[in-house]
């Protein structure tokens, strides 16, 4: 299906709305990028939700316009798009309750497809020593073999990015924002380092798009949803981190936090570590003989203590 029609019926209705559409199949590959098959495919939302205002046509002519350029600019940037149609679109976005319908990726899309993958995450202002360690848990899984999943945020995720671009690995970023853009700006460089290195970033947000609280969150799913397991580097008890946390335990997915001397400390960027150690949310992980457990556990082998 062409990525304009898709982008342009997200922009007339949202995500959730085109998504209902496609599970009734209402929205299928026999839609045409025209005003008269977007307009006919609108209205069978009514059958879901009779207060529906159906777009005019008007309104949808200018959405298809602006989505065909919208793609056009993206392809001179070196963006790419795949959508939930396409044969390429990664299973892992496919397989969760709130799927992705649509994304846009820079650079190697085959990342996204590699089943031994890991997220490593974690609060923006980590102790010196967590930094440390989120990039030396970046470089363990890299070379193990993993991919490893972050978000390109400052602290944690920035570590276990570097960690594995150290060891030669490849890493995927999830933003919160069109491509054209880098959050944070001072990661510019590392989002380069990550694409060159054969690794890929990826958003659902169209060029243009701004982060938002909104954007932060739901990117957060796409770092569980991509991954085996999640490791918390360092983190509070109430932070953004925890959004992803939660969404790893609904996917199903192993969460393992590191506990290093530092976690003990009164410090309230590593306390929900050890809240979720003794809420039993999570596996702790202290040295390399409890990476390789993690590991093994995430592999599926059977652990013999």
């Amino acid at each position: 299906m062409d990525n304009s029609l898709i982008l342009t019926v997200i922009d007339l209705i949202g995500k959730t709305k085109t998504n209902t559409l496609i599970d009734r199949g209402f929205l299928n590959e026999t839609i045409k990028l025209n005003e008269e098959d977007i307009l006919s495919c609108l209205k069978k939302y009514k059958e879901v939700d009779s207060d529906f205002e159906i777009p005019s046509s008007d309104e949808i002519k200018v959405s298809i316009e602006e989505s065909v350029k919208t793609l056009l600019e993206s392809e001179k940037l070196g963006i790419k798009a795949t959508n939930i149609f396409d044969d390429d679109f990664p299973e892992k976005l496919k397989n969760i309750k709130d799927r992705s319908i649509l994304i846009f990726y820079r650079g190697d899309l085959n990342c996204l497809y590699e089943k031994n993958s890991i997220a490593i995450i974690g609060t923006r202002t980590p102790t010196e020593k967590g930094q440390n360690i989120g990039e030396a848990l970046g470089y363990y899984y890299a070379k193990e073999g993993f991919v490893v999943v972050s978000g390109l945020a400052n602290g944690c995720d920035t570590a276990g990015h570097i960690g594995c671009l150290k060891a030669n690995g490849k890493t995927v970023a999830t933003l919160p924002c069109g491509l054209d853009k880098c959050y944070p700006n001072d990661n510019n460089d590392l989002a380069d380092q990550i694409v060159e290195n054969g690794g890929c970033l990826i958003s659902e947000y169209k060029i243009g798009t701004n982060p938002s609280s909104k954007n932060f969150i739901e990117r957060d799913r796409l770092q569980a949803a991509l991954s085996l397991g999640v490791l918390v580097v360092e983190c509070a008890v109430e932070c953004g981190t925890m959004h992803t946390v939660r969404f790893a335990e609904a996917y199903d997915k192993k969460v393992a936090v590191s506990l290093h001397k530092d976690v003990e400390q009164d410090i309230d960027t590593v306390k929900g570590n050890l809240y979720l150690l003794e809420q039993k949310r999570a596996i702790g992980l202290k040295d390399i003989n409890d990476y390789k457990k993690y590991k093994n556990i995430l592999l599926g082998y059977k652990i013999y203590c």
